[in-house]
């Protein structure tokens, strides 16, 4: 879905390259029309009254262009100030500051091209998808009100920045669910990371005005082939964060689509 604000931008930035070059296109116009009026009226002029002259008009050119384009080119510059604003807007997700579900799909399909365009094997572009829900949190929600939910899911988001690498992808997918996309990593490595985060949040304490609010995570965990579908592979993981819940909550659900292998703790 195209992004109104976007979509605004783009439409006052081409209007605004428009003014200037009409705007630009009069002043020279007025410029060579003043010089044709003298011209005709007056004698023409020869030495250092032709050199006074010129310069007398490069003058008077410099004096009303300059302004003009550094008020454009301030103008320019805002435009796209604010279109990039309205772009970021439109991939974050505004509670966390986490890629959005759109910005997060569109990361991993981009990362996956640029792979098949390095020359990766499909081997060597094996990747991981996590899909995290926090647990039991309409109870937060219902408890102590929608302020302390949103306040808890900053600081959820937080706490997977601080234990993710730097090289790992996590986003808001919506409501209480989040998803981290794993870019290498070996499959103990993938399941390290995973209950990592799990561990993180269970021994976390979560805090709202005077209140300390403990929360646990279900987590889903596919590995899979660059190459493959990541939208298949988001729907697995999310499967198997309900699996963990079904089990019991607080666990991680792992399926290797390669080797076959499939774990839970």
């Amino acid at each position: 879905m195209t992004n109104p604000g976007l979509t605004l931008f783009g439409v006052v930035k081409s209007r605004l390259r428009a003014v200037v070059a009409r705007s630009l296109l009069l002043l020279v116009g007025i410029v060579i029309l003043a010089q044709g009026v003298n011209a005709h009226f007056m004698p023409p002029l020869t030495g250092p009254d032709l050199l006074a002259d010129i310069i007398l008009c490069l003058k008077i050119t410099l004096v009303v262009a300059v302004p003009f384009v550094l008020y454009v080119v301030t103008l320019q510059t805002r435009a796209d100030m604010l279109a990039e604003h309205f772009r970021m807007l439109s991939r974050t997700d505004a509670l966390t500051g986490l890629l959005n579900r759109r910005a997060f799909v569109e990361s991993q399909k981009m990362s996956k091209d640029q792979g098949r365009r390095k020359g990766h094997s499909k081997r060597a572009d094996s990747r991981a998808l996590l899909v995290i829900d926090l647990d039991h949190f309409k109870q937060v929600n219902d408890q102590f009100g929608h302020d302390a939910g949103d306040a808890i899911l900053v600081q959820v988001a937080d706490l997977f920045r601080i234990n993710l690498r730097a090289d790992d992808v996590v986003a808001r997918l919506g409501g209480e669910e989040f998803a981290v996309a794993l870019q290498r990593g070996t499959v103990q490595e993938t399941w390290n990371v995973a209950q990592r985060l799990r561990q993180a949040v269970e021994r976390n304490v979560f805090i709202y005005g005077e209140n300390e609010i403990r929360l646990t995570i279900s987590v889903g965990v596919v590995r899979y082939e660059g190459g493959k579908c990541f939208e298949t592979a988001l729907r697995q993981a999310d499967l198997l964060t309900y699996k963990s819940k079904k089990d019991g909550r607080n666990r991680v659900s792992y399926v290797d689509n390669k080797s076959g292998l499939a774990a839970a703790a």
